[in-house]
This record gives C-alpha cells, sequence and structure tokens, in this order.
C-alpha cells in the first residue's frame, strides 16, 4: 500500500524538488503540495494522508502550529520537519514529528526519513494484528474461536488448511499465509512452506538430512514435522540453538 504524502513548504521549488526525489520511492504517494499552512490543514483534515513533509518556517502559521493543531486528529500523520536550521529540531521534538531534514533536501536525507517511516508504519501494523486474541476454526459444521495459545502447529495438506492443539484437530477458515500474517507473536515461525508450529510447543529437536531439522510436537500424536533448510537460521536464532 502505497503511503499517501502532503509536501507542505513556502517555496514552490522547493515543494517540487521533494515531489521529484520521492517518485524515486515506488510506496510513497505525493498527493498534494501547498505553499501555505492554512490550505494545507483543510486538506489535511478532510484527506487524512499518513506522512507530511513540513518546512518549520512558513508564513502566517508556522509549521509547528500547524504540527501542534494535528494533535486533535484521531490518527495525526507522520510529519517529518524540513528546516535550514538545525536549532529548530528540539521545537520539532514537542511535536508529533518522527523526525526532521535540514536543507538542501537531498535523496540521502529523504531516505532515511522514509526508513523510519517505513518502520513504525510495519511496527503499528504489527501491533494492531497483535491485538487480536483468538482465530477462527471449524469443528462439526461449527465455528469455534481459539486461542491463539491453544495451537501447536498449523499444517497444510491437499490444499486444506489444519490447526493442531495438544488434544484435537480443527479444519481452518484461512490459508497459511494469511495465518503467517495475523500471528505475529515471536512464539509462531513458518518452518516450512506447509507448516507453522508454536515454539513453546516444541518437545524435541530431531537433526536430519542436509543441516535440517524434525520438529517433535506437543499434540495427542507427538507428530514430527519438517524444518526446510531455508528455514534452519531462523528456528535457531529463535530457540538459542548454535
Amino acid at each position: 500500500m502505497r503511503t499517501k504524502t502532503v509536501i507542505v513548504d513556502d517555496e514552490q521549488p522547493i515543494c517540487d524538488e521533494i515531489e521529484y526525489l520521492l517518485s524515486q520511492h515506488p510506496d510513497i504517494e505525493v498527493c498534494a503540495k501547498f505553499t501555505s499552512c492554512i490550505d494545507a490543514i483543510i486538506y489535511i483534515l478532510e484527506k487524512k494522508p499518513g506522512l507530511i513533509f513540513l518546512d518549520v518556517n512558513m508564513p502566517g502559521m508556522s509549521g509547528l502550529e500547524l504540527a501542534q493543531k494535528l494533535n486533535s486528529m484521531t490518527r495525526p500523520p507522520y510529519i517529518v520537519f524540513i528546516t535550514a536550521y538545525a536549532e529548530h529540531a528540539l521545537e520539532a521534538f514537542s511535536t508529533l514529528a518522527i523526525g526532521y531534514i535540514t536543507k538542501p533536501v537531498t535523496d540521502e536525507k529523504l531516505t532515511k526519513a522514509l526508513s523510519k517511516v517505513r518502520h513504525l508504519s510495519s511496527k503499528a501494523s504489527s501491533e494492531k494484528v497483535s491485538q487480536i486474541a483468538k482465530v477462527c476454526v471449524m469443528s462439526g459444521g461449527k465455528i469455534v474461536p481459539m486461542n491463539k495459545s491453544d495451537i501447536v502447529f498449523i499444517y497444510v495438506k491437499d490444499k486444506d488448511v489444519f490447526v493442531r492443539t495438544r488434544t484435537a484437530e480443527f479444519s481452518a477458515m484461512l490459508t497459511l499465509q494469511e495465518f503467517d500474517n495475523l500471528l505475529t507473536e515471536t512464539n509462531f515461525l513458518r518452518i516450512h512452506r506447509q507448516y507453522i508450529i508454536n515454539l513453546d510447543e516444541i518437545l524435541e529437536i530431531i537433526p536430519w538430512f542436509h543441516g535440517s531439522y524434525l520438529l517433535r510436537m506437543n499434540d495427542a500424536n507427538k507428530q514430527e514435522v519438517p524444518v526446510s533448510r531455508n528455514r534452519v537460521k531462523q528456528l535457531k536464532n529463535a530457540i538459542g540453538l548454535k
């Protein structure tokens, strides 16, 4: 998904230059440019962009004043201040700003700021997903909410997805990829294109061919599940295996 972005600077050539530099980043969409904070705030409150590049020194309403007014938004945008004077940085961080760029604006400076935006966006998305406490499975034609902590492993067989607990097995309502996106807690790991496991439910680790492993899981069958060779390093890091 592209991040809708607004540029606010009283110098039009600077707005245009920032827009050009941002065009090199496919996940960023410049949806508007303004040389006035008054005009910008009307647009921002209505359109709710995700990111603003904002000049500190603006005629009339300053960039700092605009940022403070955006505090009232339910989901305020990320703000990166643009300033000719590094001493404005302290004032900038008293607002919603996540960073600042000193003029002249370069691709290197923009890329660094965007890296922080992407990190924060990813973290916010993960936190939102991890608030989901349960997943739904099927049993006897009925939908059953299940605590994520009850999952021992999830697997694909003949294109169908199943969820195994310590005592039972259920048909899943999601694809394995959807489970992979949903189970953001550190104790869940995709170890194979057909398996996601709960690391807390591993009973034994069995060395296997070509430096890989089988994992004996804590379900009723004590199922052994394979670890893909390209997932071995992730597994080792996750469980502290050297």
